[in-house]
């Protein structure tokens, strides 16, 4: 009996922007790093200051004029927590609290005192909501859907295969032939890691996995738009049983 050849194949690609900084950390990741922090703390030996300030120096001075000069070993006297042990002007038996002086000059603050102000992690196309931009949620994944005009469908960008390319060669071309040659892609395997079967026409569609490097995706058509969106996000436009098939190939 032969076998029943499907019309149409087509090679998907689900490409992802990796996240550009580190996802928030846990409530018990936070708890761990703070506790690791306070151990390493508490078991540090004392603080170099010879390191960072050269012997008879004012710099050297000031430092030592900043500390809190822990309480000596005095005979008689009875220490509810412990006899002191001091080494190198340092109560061992607690952490180590480090005061750095600052300059009486603001102007001329250029030490280690100065606090450091961070970036923010909100971009402007966070705040104008540019689904279009890859600057937009540093923190997770992006993937990259189109929708081509005259179908009012968004999904992952897919490919007719009608030649003898491979599967992952033709996602990729296919994405050249409707972005641009201004993006740089790595396909992260040459085997699908999934297959859909439409149940209308028996089409199987491939989906390969890329990541983008460098560049962007710069439509050759006027018929074409294109979003970068997370994984939550995604739902939100694609068909529910096109999300519910796909959904476990993403990262957050």
């Amino acid at each position: 009996m032969a076998t029943k050849v499907p019309q149409t194949i087509r090679a998907a690609l689900i490409l992802a922007r990796s996240p550009i900084v580190v996802p928030d950390l846990t409530k018990f990741e936070s708890q761990y790093i703070k506790y690791k922090y306070e151990l390493e703390k508490r078991l540090m030996w004392t603080f170099p200051a010879y390191y960072y300030f050269k012997k008879g120096t004012m710099s050297e001075y000031k430092f030592q004029i900043a500390q809190k000069k822990p309480i000596s070993k005095q005979p008689g006297v009875w220490y509810p927590q412990g006899i002191p042990d001091i080494r190198h002007g340092r109560e061992r038996s607690t952490k180590q609290e480090v005061i750095i002086p600052k300059d009486e000059n603001p102007a001329n603050d250029t030490s280690i005192s100065r606090p450091v102000v961070k970036n923010s992690i909100i971009t402007k196309a966070d705040e104008s909501n540019d689904t279009t931009s890859l600057e937009r949620q540093l923190r997770k994944t992006l993937y990259l859907l189109v929708k081509i005009k005259p179908n009012d469908e968004w999904k992952f960008p897919s490919f007719e295969v009608n030649s003898d390319y491979a599967l992952h060669e033709v996602a990729e071309s296919g994405l050249r032939d409707i972005g641009g040659s201004k993006i740089n892609t790595w396909t992260v395997s040459r085997k699908p890691v999934k297959v859909l079967k439409d149940k209308n026409d028996e089409s199987l569609e491939f989906f390969i996995k890329s990541r983008i490097l460098t560049g962007e995706f710069v439509p050759k058509m006027k018929d074409i738009e294109f979003k970068w969106l997370t994984r939550d996000e995604i739902k939100d436009f694609v068909k529910k049983d096109y999300y519910d098939n796909t959904e476990f190939l993403l990262d957050k």
